[in-house]
């Protein structure tokens, strides 16, 4: 089912392309209006000295492999972590089921640690890492059932996972304070997480490209890398709404990355955000927006919106 899927955001990719769904042909450097006007009226120490003190940025857990293959030392942030080493060279799932519902994810299972969300809320979760017999034929290696209270529903979205991968040491989020500046050093504080997505929402729009030639090379268990989008100034939806929500992240805001169709073009698998400000989600479509160059309303109609996943 998991091949599926991701084939099918691939061609959703193609569909985007086919359909003139293309970024703005600005190169990710160059600094855009409010920018430029940041850079002239701003000094460096000034939005350093503002950031440390406006911004309230979440932890993420150590980077240190766990002594157990299926973690959950971090389940009560809405984290699971996994860290396993296949035997064969054979494909490698981990299944996450709750309440009759289900997410499958690709694993390297190559020792590294990979974080995953635990996104269906507080209660009995089970975790099975699953070994390919045969064409979709799989045999669980390892299961584990275990309980999740979570403290906030809506943290389980700062996490850093597997498709939203960040860290503070990444180039595009140490550049975050200064695309945000306008808002960190003018913004009441009722408005500042508000207008501070409003500047990465527009920065993303203004500056990535969509790269029209990237599905042509893209394996089915491609996951985004923002780093490389924000260096490049290119992608496809799925790293739009993966360097967005990192980004979001970064400052303490939930975001979502989200997988399913738009009523726009209801046959394409495509991938978008829902931001989590002033206490409600609100759907954000950068992809669309940039191909446009039409960025009001940002948040859209969540009814012209059918989610199938989030992570």
């Amino acid at each position: 089912m998991i091949k599926k899927i991701t084939l099918m955001l691939l061609a959703s990719c193609m569909a985007f392309a086919l359909l003139g769904c293309s970024g703005s042909e600005n190169n990710h450097i160059a600094a855009s209006s409010s920018q430029k006007e940041t850079i002239t009226a701003f000094s460096q120490t000034e939005i350093n000295t503002a950031f440390s003190q406006r911004i309230s940025r979440p932890s993420l857990p150590p980077d240190e492999k766990p002594d157990e293959t299926i973690c959950t030392e971090f389940a009560d942030i809405g984290l699971l972590r996994i860290c396993y080493v296949k035997e064969e060279d054979k494909k490698i799932k981990l299944q996450v089921l709750k309440d009759g519902g289900s997410v499958v994810y690709n694993l390297k299972a190559d020792g590294s640690i990979e974080d995953f969300s635990l996104q269906f809320g507080s209660g009995e979760y089970t975790a099975r890492i699953m070994q390919n017999l045969k064409d979709d034929q799989y045999v669980a290696l390892e299961t584990k059932t275990f309980t999740v209270t979570l403290h906030d529903d809506a943290s389980v979205y700062l996490n850093s996972i597997q498709n939203v991968d960040w860290d503070y040491e990444m180039q595009p989020i140490k550049d975050v304070k200064n695309i945000i500046a306008p808002s960190l050093i003018k913004a009441p504080d009722s408005e500042l997480l508000p207008l501070s997505t409003d500047d990465l929402y527009m920065y993303i729009c203004e500056n990535i490209t969509y790269d029209n030639n990237k599905i042509y090379d893209l394996e089915y268990d491609y996951t985004p890398d923002i780093e490389q989008t924000y260096a490049d100034g290119k992608g496809i939806c799925y790293d739009y709404s993966s360097l967005l929500a990192a980004m979001l992240r970064s400052l303490g805001i939930p975001t979502k990355l989200v997988k399913g169709y738009a009523s726009y073009n209801p046959t394409v698998y495509h991938a978008w955000n829902e931001v989590y400000l002033n206490g409600q989600w609100y759907v954000i479509d950068s992809t669309k927006d940039a191909s446009t160059g039409v960025y009001k309303p940002k948040f859209k109609n969540t009814d012209d919106y059918t989610k199938v996943s989030e992570y």
